[in-house]
């Protein structure tokens, strides 16, 4: 919720008077020729806030890119899945398909990603798409060999749950040639990635979890060729069960490549194995080795990786630190053990090892003998000549939106590790974890220095708003990549400063902003959030009673200048996140003269009043009033002991339901003019056609609520009209209550019925006749969204500092240029008040066709008042009446004092409508 303010040039004050209503009636014809007063108000940008939202640059993620030649350029949204080498999209945002009416096409991807690995063919290219929060519930066997799958973005995320019985997310099985890049692999009781008797795979750039004791990526002893390069194995191990291994290789592997991989809570273990590079690799152990060679392995390179231990600093479910390992009997190894029978065959150097605190961790179990410092194992002979105690910890990295800091990965200025790799280790990949180059430095993370990206994001309109991205970055900001969440992406260049992005959604609702910033040195950054449009959209809603302060005695039981809060948000059945509510608020068994304003539960009580009552007055006014952030509302009585009723009518939510369409105000029903319609007798209902009415200004399907103006004059006797939609029975509420022989108007805004009507139910013994006009509509098709305001005094002729020209004569009007500069604003909710009226009449609200330089040249064309009203009153009365009001061409509104004397006119205004 926010507060958007108004400001009148005259200094519009909130002088909070209370008005004394009286009497009214319907008046005569008006004549032509008319004078017209300025309100000279300030273009409606405001002076509130509209929604902001940030995410700090402790949020930033370096952003991990997928090597060279994995990621492949997104072929046409007609892209066939029968012809080949192809493109089949497969999507993971609707987790829980069982049955999949994807064809494969870009616009039609598949919903579950086996689907579309069977259809795959050799060559071909399967690219996941991902969204945040969402994953495919499902394990993927691959049995095609020469095929792709690359995740896009940084969601492409597929979990074997517990449902899917213990497997894999993903098993290779008996294929070859298959590369796999920038997937989030998750599962339960089984590795992530199984590979059995496979041979020249890739698995590069990806994330990896599960909590299986066995290892989360598991290579079998038939699988030969097998890289895994920059990936996140964790063992998703909590300290008491962290004996685990994230990387199994089984006796017979050979040539197996793990490169600048980061892994959590688990090491690496093979046995048997015939080649195997780990070579420029992040291991944060837990109470296990983090490199552990065993069975007469051959051909073993382990160079350039930094091997640390956990520490409660970092994230204690990942796995033990050593006084937890050893306080669960399950020991601390040494980092680095080489059997007796593989350490022939093993090359260990240019590694890193980083204790945590006071800990006594060993760096090397070799051949048997375990030596307690680098000085020991070094003496003993030529192991790890080149090796380094690290003296700087590494810093924590988050490494995806949606997971926590996990691992003590990136290198600090003064670390042991900067520019000391051998870049001729066998294995060694010439860029890091991320894909950068240059990359010189042991462990999977190069050395750069600090790079964060901060967003904040403003909602700027209805649907609109604008991206602030702040860099900080040594070699500084080049350029920025924002991808709206609706589908669209912008690209903007930064100058000195901040960039900026604006951007307008095609619809309301919640969009996941992710913005991805790279430096002149080539490193990029990326942050995420969530922006929700400022608009509101309409549902229409009973009518129905929420409150009803009589009890059996029709005693008062609102205190006089009291506040009534009433819960908004959760009544039967409102959703929560209500902006706005539109509700019929009646005040009745007044015990003195007063006025009740309606406002957010919060916010202070405003200098605006929604109905004014006189002693033993029923006074009925709708009311559109904005929820507080509790999702409930005040009513404040400013005078003595009453009763109120509350009836709802509709409610706006920031998401896509009705948007609202304002029309020239149009006469739809008077039963006074002969036109063939009756007074409508006492019980008696009025059937009022909607669709297709207003000389065609109305659409003759889809229109789920019209706003009327509804006015009851010469009733035989005191009752209330009820407005609803017809094929429905009439609801316990009212919309315009009456004394006999009043006349008295209200704002309605009114379901439709299925067949195009309404209907308007005479709750009185005697007839009355009836005054209908529309003012606009709602329909799915409507684009103008609501825009709540806080409640602001435009104009109040009894105040000097609002308006310097006393009183309004008879037959003028005051023209407000509300939109002027802003034809983005189609309509405003107003409340407009007629007070010290000197002789019976009637206020209408019209559209001006002149233009603000017409008036100020004096070239205005002359106007007559619109043939419709908006409140009427008698001599001596104050009355006050709700309106939803359109804009003239030029955003002019003119108010018209249809009468033979002055009055007095005060304007509050409570929200607008706008399109973009």
């Amino acid at each position: 919720m926010f507060h958007h303010r108004l400001v009148v040039t005259a200094a519009a004050a909130a002088v909070g008077i209370a008005l004394v209503p009286g009497l009214a009636s319907a008046t005569d014809s008006p004549p032509a020729g008319a004078e017209s007063h300025l309100v000279n108000t300030a273009p409606l940008t405001g002076s509130g806030a509209l929604k902001t939202f940030t995410s700090p640059a402790d949020k930033s993620l370096r952003v991990q890119r997928p090597a060279p030649g994995t990621r492949k350029a997104a072929a046409s949204k007609s892209a066939s899945v029968s012809a080949g080498p192809r493109t089949i999209y497969a999507s993971t945002a609707n987790g829980g398909c069982s049955s999949d009416p994807g064809t494969g096409a870009q616009d039609s991807p598949f919903c579950l990603v086996q689907d579309a690995v069977n259809v795959a063919q050799p060559g071909d290219t399967i690219d996941v798409q991902g969204s945040i929060g969402y994953f495919s519930q499902e394990s993927v066997t691959v049995k095609t060999s020469g095929i792709t799958i690359v995740g896009l973005g940084d969601q492409a995320w597929i979990t074997a749950t517990n449902a899917s019985g213990g497997k894999p997310a993903i098993v290779l099985d008996h294929v070859s040639n298959v590369t796999i890049s920038n997937l989030m692999l998750t599962s339960y009781g089984a590795p992530a990635v199984q590979v059995i008797g496979s041979s020249n795979v890739s698995l590069d750039s990806s994330y990896l979890t599960a909590d299986n004791a066995s290892g989360s990526l598991t290579i079998d002893g038939a699988s030969s060729g097998i890289s895994v390069s920059r990936t996140y194995v964790d063992t998703r191990y909590n300290q008491s069960g962290s004996n685990v291994t994230a990387v199994s290789v089984a006796s017979g592997a050979s040539r197996i490549s793990l490169a600048s991989d980061i892994l959590a809570a688990g090491g690496i273990s093979a046995a048997g194995v015939t080649g195997l590079n780990a070579v420029g690799n992040t291991i944060q152990r837990g109470c296990k080795s983090a490199i552990d060679v065993e069975g007469a392995s051959s051909g073993v390179s382990l160079e350039n990786n930094v091997l640390e231990d956990a520490d409660p600093t970092t994230d204690a479910l990942l796995g033990g630190y050593q006084s937890q390992c050893l306080a669960n009997n399950l020991g601390w190894a040494p980092d680095i053990t080489v059997s007796s029978d593989s350490a022939a065959g093993t090359v260990s150097d240019y590694n890193d090892f980083s204790v945590f605190g006071s800990d006594a961790t060993a760096p090397y179990s070799w051949a048997g003998t375990t030596y307690p410092s680098l000085d020991a194992s070094k003496a003993a002979g030529p192991l790890g000549t080149h090796d380094a105690v690290e003296t700087k910890e590494a810093a924590p990295v988050a490494l995806r939106p949606n997971e926590s800091t996990d691992v003590d990965a990136r290198p600090q200025p003064g670390s042991a590790a900067i520019g000391s790799a051998n870049p001729n280790a066998p294995g060694a990949l010439a860029s890091d974890f991320y894909a950068a180059s240059p990359y010189h430095d042991r462990g999977a993370i190069a050395y750069a220095p600090d790079l964060t990206l901060a967003l904040q994001a403003t909602d700027t309109s209805a649907y609109g708003v604008t991206l602030t991205a702040t860099v900080t970055s040594v070699s500084g900001a080049r350029s920025l990549h924002v991808d709206w969440g609706d589908g669209t992406s912008s690209d903007v260049n930064f100058a000195p400063g901040p960039a900026t992005a604006p951007h307008t959604y095609p619809k309301l609702g919640q969009f996941p902003i992710t913005a991805t910033a790279t430096d002149t040195a080539g490193y990029a950054v990326s942050n995420s959030g969530t922006i929700a449009t400022a608009g509101s959209d309409y549902t229409p809603y009973g009518p129905t009673r929420l409150l009803d302060t009589r009890n059996s005695s029709n005693l008062p039981n609102v205190a006089g200048y009291s506040t009534t809060k009433l819960q908004i948000a959760g009544n039967v059945a409102i959703p929560a996140g209500v902006t706005a509510v539109v509700l019929n608020v009646t005040a009745t068994d007044t015990t003195s003269a007063g006025h009740v304003t309606v406002y957010g539960d919060g916010d202070p009580v405003p200098g605006t009043s929604n109905l004014n009552y006189a002693t033993g007055q029923t006074v009925p006014n709708m009311v559109v009033a904005e929820v507080g952030v509790d999702g409930s509302i005040d009513l404040y009585n400013a005078g003595d002991a009453l009763n109120l009723i509350v009836d709802i009518d509709g409610y706006f939510t920031q998401s896509p339901s009705s948007g609202y369409t304002p029309v020239v105000p149009n006469r739809l029903v008077d039963t006074r003019d002969g036109s063939g319609q009756p007074r409508v007798g006492g019980g008696q209902s009025l059937p009022v056609q909607i669709a297709g009415s207003a000389g065609g200004q109305l659409p003759g399907s889809g229109i789920t609520a019209v706003a009327l103006n509804v006015t009851v004059t010469g009733p035989a006797g005191p009752g209330h009209l009820t407005v609803y939609p017809d094929g429905q029975a009439a609801p316990n509420a009212s919309n315009v209550n009456y004394s006999g022989g009043q006349t008295i108007a209200n704002s309605v805004v009114v379901p439709v019925g299925a067949d195009g009507r309404i209907q308007i139910l005479n709750s009185s013994w005697g007839a009355a006749d009836l005054i209908v006009d529309v003012v606009g509509y709602y329909s799915a098709a409507g684009k103008s969204a609501y825009l709540p305001l806080a409640p602001e005094r435009l104009l109040d002729t009894r105040d000097p500092a609002s308006w310097s020209g006393g009183p309004l004569p008879g037959w003028n009007y005051i023209y407000m240029p509300l939109a002027h500069n802003h034809p983005d604003f189609t309509g405003f909710v107003l409340n407009s008040t007629a007070t010290d009226t000197a002789t019976d009449g009637h206020l209408s609200i019209g559209l001006d066709p002149n233009t603000l330089q017409q008036y100020q040249s004096g070239s205005e064309a002359p106007l007559s008042p619109p043939s419709v009203s908006t409140l009427n009153w008698r001599a001596g009365q104050t009355v006050p009446n709700m309106v939803q009001t359109g804009r003239g061409p030029d955003g002019l509104i003119d108010f018209w004092n249809a009468s033979g004397g002055n009055i007095n006119l005060v304007v509050d205004i409570f929200g607008l409508y706008q399109n973009d």
